[in-house]
């Protein structure tokens, strides 16, 4: 090989390397603005644990959406939040995720109605107000955290309030 296509090909190539290199660091995670997102799926089914007749409290299995791993429990905790309506659409829920490095508290309102395709079935959601916080604890590495939380799910609730059959994905937005 000629001396001139030697160098040719190591200029090729530090020129490759150096965009892979620039490549690669432009990749890299950025800075966070934002709030820290974590996705969790609450399921399972659970008694009512609660000790306190006007409110039930039942436990459950956390998922991470993402890995489908189990990661925690959570304790959700609720109670009618109005006797004006029918059926209580509304619920009071403090929903307490015992994560692997701290704990976080949610207190939110959840609006409940019937699934019309599954007899016994609640279809079940909470959507706070844009800057409300909703997330009102921590512990550990969550202590001091503020922010909200989402709320998209369907329980059976045939056996409620003795037991709940829980499948609900709760997307946590944390500010530290």
């Amino acid at each position: 090989m000629s001396r001139r296509l030697l160098f040719a090909l190591a200029l090729v190539g530090a020129a490759a390397a150096a965009t892979l290199s620039a490549v690669g660091a432009a990749s890299a995670a950025p800075e966070r603005d934002g709030p820290e997102v974590i996705a969790v799926n609450m399921r399972g089914t659970s008694p009512n644990v609660s000790t306190n007749p006007l409110r039930q409290v039942f436990e459950f299995e956390l998922y991470d959406v993402a890995t489908g791993e189990l990661i925690g429990t959570a304790t959700d905790d609720v109670a009618c939040k109005t006797n004006d309506l029918p059926g209580c659409p509304l619920f009071d829920a403090i929903t307490t995720f015992h994560l692997p490095d701290g704990d976080i508290t949610n207190r939110a309102t959840v609006s409940v109605s019937p699934d019309p395709a599954r007899p016994g079935w609640v279809l079940n959601g909470s959507f706070p107000a844009e800057g409300e916080n909703t997330i009102i604890g921590g512990t550990g590495a969550y202590e001091g955290v503020t922010g909200q939380a989402r709320l998209s799910g369907a329980n059976n609730a045939v056996g409620f309030p003795l037991q709940l059959t829980g499948d609900d994905i709760f997307v946590l937005e944390i500010q530290r």
